[in-house]
């Protein structure tokens, strides 16, 4: 299923704060390695393959919904990349500007 063509989430991944979305993405990646280990453990499973398919249908809104969480946080850090580098500039400028005046007025 690609992205664009993904349900809307049941909620906004926007409003979550950084430790709720971290925690989401955390308790998503256990429940799905939970359905994938069961299914490697389940006795009654006949088929590995058959266990294994099952486990993936199960996990596919969960694996979905991850991918929602970490294209929002892919986004904020991105942003904050933005933002440090835009600082750093600025103080670089700045740094070079004031170097260049304190050289001006000695000389």
């Amino acid at each position: 299923m690609s992205r664009e063509r993904a349900a809307a989430p049941r909620f906004d991944p926007a409003a979550l704060s950084n430790a709720e979305l971290d925690a989401r993405l955390r308790a998503l990646r256990q429940a799905a390695f939970d359905l994938f280990e069961h299914a490697a453990q389940s006795v009654d499973a006949r088929d590995d393959r058959t266990a294994h398919a099952r486990a993936e249908r199960k996990a596919a809104p969960l694996i979905e919904e991850a991918r929602l969480l970490n294209d929002e946080r892919v986004r904020r850090l991105r942003a904050r990349a933005r933002r440090w580098r835009t600082a750093a500039t600025a103080t670089a400028i700045g740094g070079g500007t004031v170097v260049l005046a304190l050289v001006a007025m000695r000389g």
